[in-house]
């Protein structure tokens, strides 16, 4: 880790703490995510969505770094290809014979394989598993549906790799997510090897964008209306159906592989994901939903400096391993 990487964790991990006890939050919101809340205001940190694509995921990438998690060590960390794409697999120690495919958020615009490192490590770690990170591709210079083509390749070509008797997920956050809930209604409809578990963190599933926390969450928590709207422009062709394009659109989700979808109280994107769940089980899927009321988007990168990401993440790779390891029906 570089020093300036040192020196910027060591900091929000004394600012934070200090700020969640000097200000805590009047809401039901964390106090700990709170502080980062107001840190970043503090810090008048430019938005996302005032910069070109390239620049902002450089600074997405540096600015949430130093809230990520502790770095864990891998028996192995493999570079390599699967389905012409640039893959990272994780080994974790005591590695057992199952796979998580792992595709990072981001919008479809942000986001990578480096991003994602921290938090993925310690995926592997807990759950024992491979975990397989797929470097997609982006727009807006690779549009809808390059990224949905991509992460469906990726997820046959390393179902082929881990063999037939590996059980394997498919996972990711955000539009991650979105791509995680693809890939496995694209196995369903092309009788392709279907992910044994697919793992849906705070997803996107609907690119209209009709949900109520959209705007009831949209300003003040990381993630806004404006933001979402600016990554749905880079993503999209302007002609794209966006229903068409939506996993939540589809006319039947019967048949969809059981799934672990985990939800943000503070997320403009909560009401889909919870509805999305609903709606899972309600067309015959096995889900297990865990909605935590005082977080936000993106938690996963602030496990190193807020306690109650921590203990979500912790518990969601809990889950994950547990789920995966049961047979089919369990």
């Amino acid at each position: 880790m570089r020093l300036r990487d040192s020196l910027q964790r060591a900091a929000a991990r004394l600012v934070i703490p200090l700020l969640a006890r000097t200000s805590p939050s009047t809401s039901d919101l964390d106090p700990a995510v709170a502080a980062v809340l107001r840190l970043q205001r503090l810090m008048r940190l430019p938005d996302l969505d005032t910069m070109a694509p390239a620049r902002a995921r450089a600074f997405a990438e540096e600015g949430m770094g130093s809230l990520d998690v502790d770095v864990v060590a891998m028996a192995n960390v493999i570079d390599t290809h699967a389905a012409g794409l640039p893959v990272r697999i994780y080994v974790p120690v005591d590695v057992g014979p199952n796979w998580i495919v792992y595709l990072h958020g981001g919008g479809g615009v942000i986001g990578s394989i480096d991003g994602s490192d921290a938090v993925v490590r310690l995926l592997a770690d807990r759950t024992r598993c491979r975990v397989a990170s797929v470097a997609y591709r982006l727009g807006p210079e690779h549009k809808h549906p390059a990224a949905i083509d991509d992460a469906c390749a990726a997820f046959a070509a390393l179902a082929e790799r881990a063999g037939p008797t590996a059980r394997i997920a498919v996972a990711g956050d955000s539009f991650g997510g979105f791509l995680a809930a693809h890939v496995d209604l694209y196995t369903r409809d092309t009788g392709r090897r279907r992910p044994d578990l697919q793992v849906l963190i705070y997803p996107l599933v609907d690119l209209e964008l009709a949900f109520p926390s959209i705007e009831r969450n949209g300003l003040g928590y990381l993630l806004t209306h404006k933001l979402i709207l600016w990554l749905r422009e880079h993503y999209l062709h302007a002609d794209d159906d966006k229903r068409a394009g939506s996993p939540w659109h589809r006319p039947s989700l019967v048949g969809a592989c059981p799934a672990l979808v985990v939800t943000a109280g503070f997320d403009p994107l909560v009401d889909e994901g919870d509805a999305y769940a609903a709606r899972l089980r309600a067309d015959g899927a096995q889900v297990r939903h865990r909605r935590f009321d005082t977080l936000v988007h993106g938690f996963l990168s602030m496990g190193g400096a807020v306690p109650a990401a921590r203990a979500a993440i912790e518990l969601m790779c809990a889950d994950l391993a547990e789920l995966l390891a049961q047979p089919a029906n369990a």
